[in-house]
């Protein structure tokens, strides 16, 4: 396949050949396997595959030949996305997913509707979370796959990234409950978290296995890791700039979640730092209340707003993504692919 040519249509492919065999491997289950599979594959749908074609720009761009590792490891990349989406909604008790309803609402209204005993709220998480584990048991399987043509280090990274993210998420979670009286050090901790979850598995290991792939030397992946971390850190920001003004109907989440679910986030950070008594308040009033009404989230939303926060976090995605052109340029003489990706990362709708 021409590089020019969208490579979307290739990672879905290879993408539902992994899930083929997940379902193959579970089918002794019967009816309890076709429940996963069919919902492991409604969520994998819907994507952008930002991180698989992030992944096959580089690989490009360093000259790789074998592009069926590619393509299987761009694959494994984004089932590893789609595992870590069936997890966090679990985690964060989101309803929606792409403007769909969660998988753990799928499986808790399957219960419900057939009558099961027991909690059908406990069996929607349970099912979830195994979705999730099958999504990435099927990721990890193409991520073996790509190494077996391309290398060791290409499962090394793939393995590298699943255990930092996983500890990414912990991270998020634990500065989510932790009181904030410590304003000063909550920003290192929202950065930390942004580095070791979203920066991690959306750009710095995106880009450096595609180099490895690509069979590219190691001062190269090196370089391009360190490249993907200002990115991934301007993709974060865009998505919570997002979710708090982002339109529901193109983000495919509602509205103010991130705060109903205490997510600390630089806007929240700075609205608490930088604004009135009654900008903090606004914020307070909603943060990690999931019963938050919708008047109370459009108010603290606009306590945000005029605190500035907004202004600054766009301020900081552009000086993300500049930092990022420049280490792509120095590391590969980016070309337009690449460079028209990290575009796609930071001026997006959703």
């Amino acid at each position: 396949m021409p590089a020019a040519e969208d490579p979307r249509p290739a990672i879905a492919d290879h993408t539902a050949r992994l899930l083929a065999w997940a379902a193959d491997a579970m089918a002794p289950a019967g009816p309890a396997a076709a429940d996963i599979a069919t919902q492991v594959a409604a969520s994998a749908e819907g994507g952008k595959a930002f991180r698989g074609r992030l992944l096959l720009a580089t690989f490009d761009a360093c000259g790789g030949t074998d592009r069926e590792a590619a393509l299987m490891l761009a694959a494994a990349l984004e089932l590893f996305q789609t595992a870590a989406l069936l997890h966090d909604d679990v985690l964060d008790g989101s309803d929606t997913r792409r403007g769909r309803p969660a998988a753990h609402r799928m499986f808790e209204a399957q219960h419900r509707d057939a009558g099961w005993l027991g909690d059908a709220e406990g069996y929607g998480r349970a099912g979830a979370i195994l979705a999730g584990d099958v999504t990435l048991v099927a990721a990890l399987r193409g991520a073996s796959l790509a190494a077996r043509r391309a290398g060791d280090r290409v499962g090394d990274l793939f393995d590298e990234m699943a255990a930092l993210v996983t500890a990414g998420q912990h991270l998020d979670m634990r500065v989510a409950v932790s009181p904030l009286a410590d304003l000063a050090g909550l920003e290192e901790r929202i950065r930390a978290v942004m580095r070791s979850k979203t920066a991690s598995y959306t750009a710095e290991f995106p880009l450096a296995m595609g180099a490895a792939a690509a069979g590219a030397p190691e001062e190269t992946v090196a370089a391009l890791r360190a490249a993907g971390l200002p990115l991934g850190v301007a993709f974060q920001l865009r998505d919570d700039v997002l979710g708090l003004v982002g339109s529901p109907e193109v983000t495919g989440k509602p509205v103010g979640d991130d705060l109903r679910e205490g997510k600390r986030t630089l806007l929240v950070w700075h609205a608490l730092t930088h604004g009135d008594e009654a900008q903090r308040e606004a914020v307070l009033a909603v943060l990690g209340r999931s019963d938050a009404t919708p008047d109370r989230i459009a108010d603290a939303i606009a306590a945000i707003g005029s605190s500035g926060a907004i202004e600054a976090v766009e301020r900081e995605i552009d000086g993300q993504a500049t930092l990022a052109r420049a280490a792509l340029t120095a590391a590969l003489d980016a070309p337009e692919a690449l460079l028209a990706l990290v575009a796609a990362a930071v001026d997006r709708a959703a």
